[in-house]
């Protein structure tokens, strides 16, 4: 099951990734990715990146990378108690 919803992640993430200008113009202008990324390009970025995570939080489930990392990251917390 992990790796069809990854597979429809991956799709979903190269969609908004490609097609940055349509979501543009359907979701509009973020304030916040204006003034944080750049005059005019802002919102085109923000999109593009997060159609990027999308697909690299995809592909690191599938693998099982990402429980790898997360393991990784709060197993030493849980050894202390």
């Amino acid at each position: 099951m992990k790796y069809f919803i990854s597979v429809i992640a991956i799709v979903i993430g190269m969609f908004i990734t490609i097609k940055s200008e349509w979501m543009l113009r359907f979701f509009g202008y973020s304030e916040w990715a204006e003034t944080k990324f750049g005059i005019w390009g802002g919102s085109r970025m923000m999109y593009k990146l997060t159609g990027i995570i999308i697909i690299i939080g995809a592909v690191m489930v599938m693998t099982g990378w990402l429980q790898d990392i997360l393991l990784a990251i709060f197993r030493p917390v849980g050894n202390v108690f």
